[in-house]
Parts: C-alpha cells; structure tokens; sequence
C-alpha cells in the first residue's frame, strides 16, 4: 500500500492548520496576475512549480514568477523546521533569460526520502510557507500519477489539479499538450491553476514534462527550465526499483533519440519497472487521430527487446487500457498479446481536452472510454504496480467537500473522507508483475 513519505506526529495538527491558513497567498497572487494585463508577472513570488533537472533522490528544481529584481529561496529539513521554526539554509535564484519566464533554484546536495520546507524571500516579499519530499533512493512503495491534454476546459483541468493536491504522489508524469495556442496569457492560467496542486499544508509535487503537439520547446523551456534539454530524458527512482523514461513524439522518433534510448535501455537492464511517457500514441484509439509511425517504427521493437513494463500515451482526449503487447510487424496492427512480459499502454489524456470517442478497436484493448481522467500508479518494492483510471469530478463537488488544494485550506493529509474520487473507473485495477526477473536489492 502506498503511504507517504512523512506523516506529522499528532502533536503538530494544530501547527499544519494553522499553516493551511497562510497559503492564501498562493492563488490570491495568481489570481492578482492574471486580472492585470495579460502576460504580466506578479510583483511578489507565484506561481510556483517544481520538478527535477537531476537525480529525484538529491536534487528538486523551485521555480516561480515575480516581477522584482532579486530573490532566494530559504530552506530546512522540515522536521527541523517544525521543531525550531528556522529555515536555516540559502540557495541562490536564477532570474529568466526571456519575458515571460520563471525564476529557479536548484537545490542539490539533499537526503533522500526527506521533506524539506522551502520559502521564496524577495524584494518585494516573501512567498508562502512550502515543501516537498525527495524520491527514495532504495526501493520503497511509491505513487505516481499520469496524464496530460489539459489545454481547453478550466473546470476539469482544476479538478484534476485539486485530484493531485488529494492524493499527494511523488510526482506528476505529464504527457503534454498544457494548453492549445501556448501563448504566454494561456500558460499564466495554466500556472494559476496548477496552484490548485500544492497540498492543503503547502505540499509541492513534481511535475515531470513531456512536449505535446500543441506546446513549443521554447514555451516548455520557459515553463519548466533549460536543464531539461530537447525533452527527452530519463531518470530512476529508488535505485534499481524503477527507470522512468520521458519521450519527445514531436522530434524524430528515429536518428539521435532512438540511439539515446537504444543506449539508456541497454546501460540499465537491471531496473526491475521501467516506464515510458510520450505524448503520440503509436496506435489511438479514435480515427480522428493518425497512426503514431514514427513511434512505432522506431521505439515498440525497442520497447519489447528491453522489456519496457508500461508505456503512457496521450493525444486523443480518452480513456485506454491494453494487454501486455510485443512487438510483432506480422500481428494485428503491429502487436500481438504477450504470453509473459509485454508493454502494457495506458492513456490517452483526459486533463481537460475536449474528449473523443472510442472509434479504433484493437483486439489487445481490454478497458476505454470517453471521460476526463488522471491514472493513479502504485509501485511496490518488487516493481510490481497497480494502475488505475479515475474519472475527474466536477471541481464544485471537491471544492465543496473541501478539497481544495493551494490556498483555500482543505483536509489534513491523511483525511480519508474523500478518497471516494480516487476510486478506479468501473471498479478496474490493472496489476501487473515487472518484467524485470532481477533478484530484489540486499
């Protein structure tokens, strides 16, 4: 069972309430943004955004936007700062190099598997009280959770943010496409309501990006940072216990990203899950959208000769599920269903995008469906996970139960009383044993 990574002593709740209160600055400064001129920056620290340009277990990336001309970021082991109220390290702040960036600090030298609370000080003010959590560095029972095609319906788009905010992952694998003109003013909203994500205790989650149709790399490196390169990347978490693998469907899938991830896949055969997230579906499963060619021809053999565990497909505004799949040029559509093994593929995007119909059948599909959702993922020690689709509810249903995520306050961290909206669509779990035959660590 997924837990988190800390949980307060009872002797804190009224501290972390208290704390639920000073988080109003999070939307209020968003909000005072966006009611000002379109494309303008706050004065003082919003906005915020975390993700990793390094190892998840050392390392986390603090972005934000301001409109002063100085900042750093103040930070503490948190369970230091609950007892002492110190935030007793500094980190140095990198302004934008264009208009309409963020402000970064990258933070290194951590723990893994810690909480660390963090503030961002200005000119023109101080931030709200934050933290994160370090990934584990040896494998432990995680959560993650998977999507992306957010880029038209506000209401749904905040749902799923407040969905985030509820069910605390350890990070956000996002699949793209973060709005539909990506213009400066569209990805201001976006921000505005990613806020709706940090834990009613000002918890941040990292948010892992890949590049979609609708978004530039110009744009995702203004949003995300330039440490992320071409937006093709991998990382581990826990060690060997898992690989997760960012791919770019919008460069040549073939070339030098194929020998990248040919090489990657090779130099870590021992990772018991490996993960992929990429936006272009090889197969989709509406007939509105093109067969992904490119991605097939260049990365399913791939995938089945490396034993690559799930694969997270975006693009087409629904729901999907497959059975574990092999490569196989001579089968239906590219595929035959794995005896042992196999990819499973899961999608493709439901953050707010206007949905689809299932219109493409493919004799492997097991579960689809036209509805907004998030995939909760739950990782065991072995490798092993659970993968769920869970539908997005209508954002007054979480507001008014009190879900409210960023600066509105909400339930303390462990409530249980709205787990209810993190249930599997029509009751579906998919489970699955890791490919990876690798003995567990000593």
């Amino acid at each position: 069972m997924y837990q988190h990574l800390t949980r307060p002593a009872l002797g804190t709740r009224a501290l972390l309430a208290a704390l639920c209160l000073t988080l109003a600055p999070l939307l209020a400064a968003s909000e005072a943004a966006s009611a000002r001129e379109e494309g303008g920056a706050p004065a003082a620290p919003a906005r915020y955004r975390l993700t990793w340009w390094g190892d998840p277990a050392t390392t986390a990336a603090l972005g934000w936007e301001q409109g002063g001309a100085a900042a750093e970021v103040r930070y503490e082991e948190r369970a230091r700062w609950l007892e002492t109220g110190a935030l007793t390290q500094r980190a140095p702040a990198t302004p934008p190099r264009a208009r309409g960036g963020a402000w970064w600090a990258h933070l290194t030298g951590l723990r893994p598997a810690t909480a660390y609370q963090v503030q961002v000080v200005s000119a023109d003010g101080a931030g709200p009280p934050l933290w994160f959590e370090t990934a584990h560095d040896a494998p432990r029972p995680f959560r993650l959770i998977a999507g992306g095609d957010s880029r038209n319906h506000r209401a749904v788009r905040r749902a799923a943010n407040r969905l985030v905010a509820l069910s605390a992952p350890l990070a956000v694998l996002f699949g793209g496409d973060f709005t539909a003109q990506d213009t400066r003013g569209q990805w201001d909203k976006w921000f505005d309501d990613w806020q709706l994500s940090v834990g009613p205790t000002g918890r941040l989650t990292p948010l892992v990006p890949a590049r979609g149709n609708h978004d530039s790399e110009e744009t995702l490196t203004r949003a995300w940072g330039e440490a992320l390169g071409r937006f093709y990347y991998a990382f581990n978490l826990g060690g060997a216990q898992a690989r997760v693998y960012t791919l770019n469907s919008e460069r040549p899938a073939g070339g030098e990203q194929q020998a990248w991830l040919a090489a990657d896949l090779a130099a870590h055969p021992g990772a018991r899950l490996k993960v992929a997230q990429y936006h272009k579906p090889m197969r989709p499963h509406t007939d509105m959208k093109v067969e992904g060619y490119d991605e097939y021809t260049h990365w399913a053999e791939l995938f089945t000769t490396h034993a690559l565990d799930l694969a997270v497909e975006c693009d087409s505004h629904l729901m999907k599920v497959t059975a574990p799949l092999r490569y196989d040029p001579t089968g239906p559509d590219g595929f035959r269903r794995a005896a042992q093994g196999g990819t499973t593929f899961i999608g493709e995007g439901g953050w707010g995008a206007p949905l689809r119909s299932v219109s493409a059948a493919y004799p492997w599909t097991i579960k689809s469906g036209r509805i907004n959702h998030i995939f909760l993922i739950d990782v065991q020690e072995s490798g092993a996970y659970e993968a769920r689709a869970v539908e997005v509810p209508r954002e007054e249903e979480l507001a008014a139960e009190g879900a409210a995520g960023g600066a509105a306050g909400g339930p303390s961290e462990d409530a249980g009383a709205l787990e209810g909206h993190l249930k599997p669509w029509r009751g579906f779990v998919l489970r699955r044993a890791p490919n990876s035959a690798q003995p567990p660590a000593p």
